[in-house]
């Protein structure tokens, strides 16, 4: 879009100097002029020849006179034929359809899916590349429509480590990894899977916590139980909660809608219940 002022008749045409017609305007119209949203066009038309001139206004070229200020309108701007000159000033039209159509698909299956299952690959995590996770967030809370459904859906999953006997929060990459994802993702008690079988919650807290065995490591088909030190989870709780409060708060969401997703959080994390 382009804003057009036309000024129509022989008095725009009476003042030259070498490079055009001189058009005067007034002090009162300047800062309107200034400040429009869109590039300014001045247009002078002669009601004889019937030809127009234009100028795009432009506070720099621009100059004082006796009683405003004065702007030249260039010979050479013929308004029938300088077409081109006038498209340069818009910018190039895109079609957003096509690629919309692949954001609202993708939308969709987030909306309709039960369960939401991140791969990380372990080059993102020897890279330590939280880009998509953090893209993955991004879109999670650029709506509050797809926000709300997708309430307790996401599991973070880790892909290549199929060869590797050790559990993931025993691996010391995995564990830098998720100290940066917990940056990432704050908003990980509310997004986060907190129905059996989730594994997600469970996992950042066995990678930033300190855990040990109660007795011989586990090993494929023999699960064994560990000793979570849950006394150094009071900043993780407490940034978490925080999030969770905020992004309840831009959702409208009910005291009784905050207080299950707190109770299933607390639930998956293994922490009784203060009731």
């Amino acid at each position: 879009m382009l804003a057009c002022q036309i000024k129509c008749g022989k008095s725009f045409f009476r003042e030259s100097n070498k490079w055009g017609y001189v058009y005067r305007g007034e002090i009162k119209h300047f800062n309107y002029l200034a400040n429009y949203p869109l590039p300014v066009i001045i247009t002078i038309c002669d009601p004889e020849s019937r030809e127009a001139y234009w100028v795009r206004f432009r506070v720099v070229d621009t100059q004082v006179s006796e009683t405003g200020w004065k702007l030249t309108v260039p010979f050479g701007n013929r308004l029938s034929s300088t077409k081109a000159e006038l498209q340069a000033f818009l910018p190039k039209l895109i079609d957003p359809l096509s690629e919309l159509q692949e954001y609202w698909r993708v939308n969709n299956l987030l909306f309709e899916s039960e369960v939401i299952v991140f791969m990380v690959d372990i080059q993102e995590v020897n890279a330590m590349d939280v880009s998509r996770v953090r893209a993955l967030r991004q879109r999670l809370c650029l709506t509050k429509e797809l926000a709300y459904r997708c309430q307790g859906k996401i599991e973070i999953a880790f892909y290549g480590y199929d060869d590797d006997s050790r559990e993931l929060f025993e691996i010391d990459e995995v564990r830098r990894y998720i100290a940066l994802l917990d940056q990432t993702f704050p908003e990980l008690f509310f997004f986060a899977r907190s129905e059996e079988p989730a594994t997600t919650l469970k996992l950042f807290v066995f990678c930033l916590v300190g855990i040990c065995w109660t007795g011989e490591r586990s090993t494929p088909g023999n699960p064994q139980k560990v000793i979570v030190d849950y006394g150094k989870l009071g900043p993780f709780l407490e940034r978490h909660f925080n999030y969770l409060n905020y992004i309840a708060e831009r959702l409208g969401l009910s005291e009784a809608e905050i207080k299950r997703i707190s109770k299933a959080a607390i639930k998956m994390l293994g922490i009784a219940d203060p009731g």
